[in-house]
């Protein structure tokens, strides 16, 4: 198997573990550095790195490893994150709708994946308020973050105590304010200060 990290092109004459891959991974990313995902015989693997080398290692025969600078990898966060945002807004809008009226297991669902992509976003403004290569807007992401767990904290109360009506009005009164603001800002932020990939 080929193992390519940047400028390093490592053959191993009998397959590696998955850990051991890890670890060869792990010791080439250097500070001001990020994993960013591998290609495996020209398919991209974006999570459960880990996983996937467990089940798939004995077949790879090229694994090609994708390091990103701060910058590149903080560009990436943002486009992500915007992306998630434009996708969300209409449906967390039908969401609240749904909560109006008697909500069915399908609306549970969707609110179950709403919360999903809530901590996802949250994870990526924590990246990007502790990176060094954060926008110079960076204080506005720290406040959202905190309005965010607000609303998420009310959020929790109205579920446990199953009141709809005000589960709507939380997602529509104050979490949607919040993901329309942060689309906004993710956008400008990627068009003053990063890059937006030509995806065409």
């Amino acid at each position: 198997m080929k193992l390519i990290i940047g400028e390093q092109h490592i053959e191993y004459k009998e397959k590696p573990s998955a850990d051991e891959v890890i670890e060869r991974i792990n010791e080439s990313v250097t500070e001001g550095h990020y994993f960013s995902h591998f290609i495996a015989d020209g398919t991209e693997v974006y999570d459960e790195h880990e996983e996937f080398l467990e089940s798939n290692l004995e077949g790879i025969k090229e694994l090609e490893v994708v390091i990103k600078t701060e910058k590149e990898f903080m560009n990436d966060v943002l486009l992500s994150a915007e992306e998630y945002l434009q996708r969300a807004i209409p449906e967390v809008t039908a969401l609240a709708n749904e909560f109006q009226r008697v909500p069915t297991s399908q609306t549970w669902d969707r609110f179950e994946m709403l919360l999903g992509g809530v901590e996802w976003l949250n994870d990526m403004l924590k990246v990007v308020c502790n990176s060094k290569e954060r926008p110079s807007n960076w204080e506005m992401y720290q406040q959202m973050t905190s309005n965010m767990q607000a609303e998420l904290s009310k959020l929790g109360k109205a579920v446990e105590k199953k009141k709809n009506v005000q589960i709507s009005t939380i997602i529509k009164s104050g979490l949607l304010p919040i993901f329309e603001r942060l689309e906004k800002e993710f956008g400008e932020t990627i068009d003053t200060e990063f890059v937006r990939k030509n995806l065409n």
